[in-house]
């Protein structure tokens, strides 16, 4: 019986133990599996890890080629930056010498234009130098022009002046205007042909005296050579010279004291002193009169008397006889060819 229950209980053990050694043998398996899984799953990963790695790598290097590339582009930008500044720099330098060759050029131009005219104007208006801004044609043009414009601009002072004359209508005040406006553009033509004369005299004299000639009228002293380069100098200089005698007030000073006229007044002559119409009278009447012949401004006309309506236009009213002169006439010399039509207030005859 105690053999029996023995065996009985080895029996049991051995059953138990294969049960549990079969419950190990699946639980290893199990392990092995999962074992083969996380193997499988770690070899996986750690070919994702490579790949990771390798387009890390790759991105890497992407990166630093584009960082090259870009640097490269920012050297080339900065050089194309400073090769285009220089040549900015160059353009402006060469347009500069293209602006002084330019000049040059036109100098010579024109001074081959004034030497080779020289011989055929000197003396004959009837030859033009085309290539001469300052040409009697266009002095013509521009005489005609100070009449439309600044003329026009002057008369518009009526109510300053008026203060300086009580009890006078509008169209009184006008008439004293175009009389002060008249005679301010004669005295500066007479100014500034006496200016004219007196320069060639003065040269020309020093130079007869310096070099022992014997000269006395002033077509000798003009003749001489360094009177000619004076004068075709002057040409050249019109303007700057005309801007001086302006500046300088050097015209015009005894424009009140000498005249005889019932209504002259300092103030109305000082408030045209300083107008455009004067400054302008200035560079035309310089202009006029260092023409070879000089071009020529008309007497006034006598009033009273009858008129050329060939060289004269009525201003306000018709008429055959002169009141007075409003704009005197242009001629391209004294006797020469009509420039510029004069204006008048005219009247007519009682019969």
């Amino acid at each position: 019986i105690v053999l029996k229950n023995e065996i009985k209980s080895t029996k049991e053990q051995r059953q138990k133990q294969d049960y549990l050694n079969d419950d190990l043998n699946k639980k290893l398996k199990e392990l092995q599996e999962r074992t083969r899984q996380y193997q499988l799953e770690n070899n996986q990963t750690e070919e994702r890890y490579q790949l990771v790695c390798k387009e890390k790598d790759d991105l890497k290097l992407r990166l630093q080629q584009a960082f090259d590339q870009l640097n490269q582009k920012d050297k080339a930008k900065t050089d194309l930056e400073k090769m285009n500044l220089h040549q900015k720099h160059t353009i402006i330098d060469k347009e500069e010498v293209i602006t002084v060759l330019r000049k040059e050029k036109d100098d010579l131009q024109t001074r081959l234009s004034s030497v080779a005219g020289e011989k055929l104007t000197k003396g004959n208006p009837a030859i033009t130098d085309l290539g001469d801004p300052d040409r009697p044609m266009k002095i013509g043009e521009k005489y005609g022009e100070l009449y439309d414009n600044e003329w026009t601009d002057a008369m518009e002072n009526i109510k300053t002046v008026k203060q300086y004359y009580h009890g006078l209508k509008d169209s009184e005040i006008e008439e004293i205007i175009i009389h002060h406006l008249h005679r301010l553009l004669k005295c500066c033509y007479y100014d500034c042909l006496d200016r004219s004369d007196q320069q060639i005299r003065s040269l020309g004299k020093a130079f007869a005296e310096t070099m022992c000639m014997s000269l006395t009228s002033d077509e000798d002293f003009v003749n001489l050579p360094v009177c000619k380069e004076a004068s075709a100098f002057r040409k050249d200089k019109s303007k700057e010279f005309a801007n001086v005698l302006y500046q300088n007030k050097s015209l015009c000073k005894n424009a009140i004291d000498d005249w005889k006229y019932k209504f002259k007044n300092i103030n109305v002559m000082q408030l045209l002193l300083t107008s455009e119409f004067f400054e302008k009278c200035v560079h035309l009447c310089w202009s006029m009169v260092i023409q070879d012949p000089k071009m020529y401004l008309d007497e006034d006309l006598t009033p009273n008397t009858p008129f050329d309506k060939n060289t004269y236009k009525e201003f306000v009213r018709s008429g055959d006889r002169v009141a007075y002169v409003v704009w005197p006439a242009l001629f391209l010399h004294k006797d020469g060819p009509l420039l510029f039509k004069g204006v008048v207030q005219a009247y007519w005859k009682k019969s």
